[in-house]
């Protein structure tokens, strides 16, 4: 019987292998435009990254994106579809501003003259201490001591006026037994206070006085400071820093010497709250 007579091979690649060759080049021009897509100029990344202070969150709708670090990634790749709108929705824009409210405001304050900006402030502290005023005159009727309490205020500070007769005997500086719950009361109200800066000074008459312990009213005077200060630190927690103690003696007097009526008032021992604008430097 006669063999078959077989076929001689087909020239060139079988055609299962140009359709291959077609589809790893789709797939290499694919994943080449993925890469383009998922890269982006450093200096934008850069900048991205220091205006949101290296913290984490969520900005785009569709999908989660994290900043940290300086490198925003999205399922593990860097990437950022459209910079604009990751900036225009995070409230930022490529060039660092702030915002149109931050400019504006900026805008504005340097329209201000000088003077305006000074009764701003003014104003600003004025409404502070007023605040904290109507607070302390709650606290000083609810402790009952509001009727040993003359009480004021401005633009710096809420003034606590305290007798010296209920403090002290005269020529001392040792607080009286019982004035002891009263200055507790005192440290009380002082201590919702402790985050600003409080003053104690102390004033006397122009009486001269000169003893073994004291050698003038500035000597008495702040010592008497000294007690007052030493005796509300150790009822309340307060921070030890934010409190200044001062003696003026009879150099800053608020009546006439020259009655006793008058040299009363001057014996006395002021304790100043700094409204929180004030206490900030």
């Amino acid at each position: 019987m006669a063999k078959r007579k077989q076929k001689p091979p087909e020239e060139g690649s079988p055609a299962w292998m140009a359709t291959f060759s077609d589809l790893m080049n789709l797939l290499l021009c694919f994943f080449v435009l993925l890469f383009a897509s998922s890269t982006m100029d450093e200096g934008k990344i850069q900048k991205i990254a220091a205006s949101f202070d290296n913290i984490t969150f969520n900005i785009l709708n569709d999908g989660s994106v994290s900043l940290v670090d300086g490198e925003m990634m999205s399922g593990g790749v860097t990437q950022i579809p459209d910079v604009n709108s990751v900036l225009n929705e995070a409230g930022k824009n490529i060039e660092g501003e702030t915002g149109n409210e931050s400019v504006s405001s900026r805008t504005d304050a340097e329209k201000l003259s000088d003077e305006e900006l000074k009764q701003e402030y003014e104003q600003r502290g004025e409404e502070q201490s007023e605040e904290m005023y109507e607070e302390v005159v709650q606290m000083a009727e609810s402790y009952s001591i509001d009727d040993e309490i003359l009480l004021d205020y401005n633009a710096q500070y809420v003034e606590l006026d305290l007798n010296g007769s209920i403090l002290f005997d005269s020529g001392s500086a040792n607080v009286k037994d019982d004035a002891k719950l009263f200055l507790q009361k005192v440290a009380s109200i002082l201590v919702k206070y402790k985050y600003c800066i409080i003053e104690i000074e102390g004033h006397t008459d122009n009486v001269p006085i000169s003893t073994s312990q004291f050698a003038d009213n500035r000597e008495l005077s702040a010592e008497r400071a000294r007690s007052v200060y030493d005796y509300i630190i150790s009822q309340e927690n307060f921070i030890q820093s934010n409190i200044k103690i001062a003696g003026y003696g009879e150099d800053r007097p608020i009546a006439s010497n020259a009655t006793e009526e008058g040299r009363a008032k001057n014996r006395r021992v002021v304790i100043k709250i700094y409204n929180q604008q004030n206490s900030n430097y």
